[in-house]
């Protein structure tokens, strides 16, 4: 019996040990496993910190870019940028500076909490700046985290840095646009040192590197605005300068051309061939330049916005009639045959003045390109709404490539210098803005050696009926 007992309790014992070895087994393992897990926990709650840190930090970028790129005046740019940045990155002060080309420039704009505010006038110290300079050529950030012992600044300017700028640490980025360094984004802590985290160091780079981005663009904007300016100034003193000129040859000019049809009708006394065909050649110079000055009238009114003339009913039958009688003398010089096809009245509403300068400059542009022998038709069509004026040439005719262009100012098609044309390439620039006067619409065809054909068809006038009783 005794030995029987034993041997249950010797297998009890080992199987009490088994279970403790068991049990140790699996509290080791719980425990390993509760510490991997905490680990897991820990490590998940530090990215989740990490992605919230960087999902805010982007949220702080959109909403600067945003603020500095509200406007396109390059102060009001630096006003918002310091404003936002610096309360952003938690700074006591943030300021900016606008490097020269030489130095790293002045002070342009700065935030600061109160008491921190950076007195006018006062400079960062040279061998701070030749540091700040070369750290910005290497395209990094200058960071310190405690300027008083920083041995890259020196006793001589840390004194001034600490002690009269209160800066305790500094942070600043770089601004480069296109290569180009434009400028410094520095944040101080004022009268205390503190570390720059990497994330803060990041951020503020970005933050250099937009505001450079929103700087450059509203600076270009500026320098074209002002070139815009200048150029409307240089354009409206032109057009006084053209209009003043213009209105004073017009006397002088009324009275030359006076005086010559007195000596043209010999009523000063009779003339020989011979002056008379230099009468002749002053008259026609003295037309074309007359010519001219009308056309730089129309022009100039038509800049300043003023037509300066009254529309009134009017035929446009008449209008074609008086300026065929004006320049029958220079058709019959050119040895070319004028035709008019009239219509049934054509009523329109507009200055008498500018269809006379129209039709005047169609048809003498016309006349002046078709050679001696050749014929230039004027032909009045009206129709229920509209009234057209045809003017068509047997002429040299223009180039397609030059089709397109011959209603711009000053422009002369080829044909004009390859048949020494006369001409300032005005012509059919007036045309085309009493067109635009009487609300119509211009177009012209032509073929090289073929003619030319201009259309320009302007609203019919109703007559007024009489009044109902």
């Amino acid at each position: 019996m005794t030995s029987e007992a034993d041997e249950e309790i010797a297998l009890l014992r080992r199987q009490l040990e088994r279970e403790r070895r068991a049990r140790t087994t699996a509290e080791t393992v719980g425990e390993q496993s509760t510490a991997q897990l905490y680990d897991a926990v820990v490590q998940l709650q530090q990215a989740e910190a990490e992605l919230r840190a960087r999902a805010e930090q982007q949220a702080q970028l959109r909403l600067v870019a945003g603020l500095v790129r509200q406007d396109l005046d390059p102060q009001a740019v630096l006003r918002r940028a310091v404003t936002a940045i610096g309360p952003v990155v938690q700074a006591d002060r943030c300021v900016i500076r606008l490097a020269d080309g030489v130095s790293i420039g002045s002070v342009v704009e700065q935030w600061s909490l109160p008491g921190c505010h950076l007195a006018a006038g006062l400079e960062v110290p040279p061998g701070f700046a030749g540091l700040c300079l070369e750290t910005a050529h290497r395209r990094e950030t200058l960071s310190i985290d405690d300027v008083a012992a920083d041995p890259r600044i020196g006793p001589e300017n840390t004194a001034h840095l600490v002690d009269v700028m209160g800066i305790g640490s500094y942070l600043g980025a770089p601004m480069w646009v296109a290569g180009e360094l434009v400028g410094w984004l520095a944040l101080h802590a004022v009268r205390t040192s503190r570390p720059w985290s990497p994330d803060r160091r990041a951020l503020v780079e970005q933050l250099a590197s937009d505001l450079g981005s929103a700087l450059s663009q509203a600076q270009a904007y500026r320098h074209m605005t002002e070139a815009v300016e200048h150029l409307e100034e240089a354009n409206r003193v032109k057009s006084e300068l053209v209009s003043t000129v213009s209105h004073e040859l017009r006397t002088p000019l009324a009275s030359i051309n006076g005086y010559l049809e007195l000596l043209a009708d010999e009523d000063l006394g009779a003339i020989t061939d011979r002056q008379r065909r230099v009468i002749e050649v002053i008259s026609r110079n003295g037309d074309r330049l007359a010519s001219l000055v009308e056309n730089l009238l129309t022009l100039a009114r038509s800049d300043s916005g003023e037509t300066g003339i009254d529309h009134t009913l009017l035929d446009l039958v008449e209008v074609v009639r008086e300026s065929h009688r004006v320049l029958e003398p220079a058709a019959q010089a050119g040895q070319v045959s004028v035709r008019v096809v009239e219509s049934a009245p054509s009523p329109v509403h507009g200055s008498r003045d500018e269809l006379e300068r129209l039709v005047i400059n169609l048809v003498s542009n016309a006349i002046k390109f078709t050679p001696a022998g050749g014929e230039v038709c004027l032909q009045l069509t009206t129709t229920e709404d509209h009234v057209t004026l045809t003017v068509a040439d047997t002429g040299v005719g223009i180039a397609a490539e030059d089709v397109p262009l011959v209603f711009d100012r000053f422009y002369r098609a080829q044909s004009a210098t390859t048949n020494a044309v006369q001409g300032t390439g005005l012509g059919l620039a007036v045309v085309r803005t009493i067109v635009d006067h009487h609300a119509g619409h211009i177009e012209l065809t032509s073929e090289p050696d073929a003619g030319t054909t201009v259309r320009v068809r302007l609203p019919r006038a109703v007559p007024a009926g009489p009044a109902s009783a």
